[in-house]
């Protein structure tokens, strides 16, 4: 019975595989007669590659005084009106982000656009008064219900919707 098992083995690995590959093949005895070992002479090695990308919007201000004081400066200078937006942002058009009003976030793209997010239950906006960061995704957008945004305070927030901000 071994011998018709190692002849099975060598006659597919002569179909299947080249002369290289098979002289790296043995096959040894085994103390069942219903399954020999056979053995590789090469040895394998694993390697795993990990690469993070860390997206960091800054921010305009600097302690959370002062984005008290814009914030009340800004809502007396600029009213804005809110359009719907899509669901996602490309993460290489965003320049900047500053807390605004409540539970939202106002990011400010290359091109001088200001959206507003609103962020998730649990999570305020001055939390994010030194910046945000969010690990870039693989299809390099910021999306809705999907992806974090993390503040250097350690608040980890999702986006709720965008609303793109129009001076009236």
């Amino acid at each position: 019975m071994r011998a018709v098992v190692a002849l099975v083995v060598f006659a597919i690995g002569l179909t299947v595989l080249s002369r290289e590959a098979l002289a790296q093949i043995e096959i040894v005895r085994s103390d069942n007669l219903f399954a020999p070992i056979i053995r590789l002479n090469t040895s394998f090695y694993q390697v795993r590659i990990d690469q993070r990308v860390i997206v960091r919007l800054p921010s305009q201000f600097a302690s959370p005084a002062n984005v008290a004081a814009a914030r009340e400066k800004q809502t007396v200078k600029i009213k804005y009106k809110e359009q719907k937006i899509g669901k996602c942002l490309w993460i290489d058009k965003l320049a900047g982000s500053r807390p605004g009003p409540n539970r939202t976030l106002e990011i400010l793209t290359r091109d001088g656009v200001l959206i507003r997010a609103y962020l998730g239950d649990g999570c305020l906006a001055r939390e994010f008064y030194a910046g945000a960061y969010m690990e870039r995704a693989y299809d390099g957008k910021l999306c809705v219900d999907r992806d974090l945004l993390h503040a250097r305070t350690g608040a980890k927030c999702e986006v709720d919707k965008f609303r793109l901000l129009i001076p009236r």
